[in-house]
């Protein structure tokens, strides 16, 4: 009887461990998609873009880069972990540097990205506000972070997904892409 209670208890100890994981950790993606261009020829580049919620409160703010358009938050102290990022190859101090930032921005996000409804979004002479923004958000594989797998595994995270389509040759907003 005590080995089952120890067995119970020591899974239900890891399965709460990964829920708190799930619930204080997140990662985010940021889809900006130009709907003027068709077909779609890949990622806008040197965006600015504000998250607000439903009340135009700014919750945070992105940028993409010059070279891939990639869309990267900006923690009001941490910064964007781009530089960390690039370094983390040289040395296991600079792996530790990308590793606190990533954390840093881990954490802060799962407190607001739940409730981004709008962007601003600033590129190329366009400058416009209040642009819909399509929220999915997924944490249902938080129960599988123990698994021993590669592909399976890991810290779980929350998982929130925005896109934001734009209309660059007339500087607007673009009606929100269908689920």
């Amino acid at each position: 009887m005590r080995t089952l209670l120890a067995i119970t208890i020591a899974a239900a100890t890891i399965l709460a461990y990964g829920y708190y994981h799930a619930a204080t950790h997140g990662s985010l993606y940021i889809n900006l998609v130009d709907a003027s261009v068709k077909p779609y020829s890949g990622n806008i580049r040197d965006v600015e873009i504000r998250l607000l919620d439903g009340e135009g409160k700014l919750l945070a703010a992105a940028r993409s880069d010059h070279q891939f358009g990639v869309v990267r938050l900006i923690h009001p102290e941490a910064g964007d972990c781009s530089a960390a990022e690039r370094s983390a190859t040289a040395s296991p101090a600079a792996r530790d540097e990308w590793r606190k930032c990533f954390r840093t921005l881990s954490t802060w996000l799962i407190g607001w990205a739940g409730r981004v409804r709008f962007a601003d979004v600033k590129f190329a002479g366009c400058d416009f506000k209040a642009a819909p923004v399509t929220l999915h958000e997924s944490s249902q594989d938080w129960w599988l972070w123990w698994v021993p797998l590669p592909h399976i595994g890991g810290h779980p995270f929350t998982y929130f997904s925005m896109s934001i389509s734009v209309d660059g040759a007339n500087c607007s907003a673009a009606k929100a892409p269908a689920d």
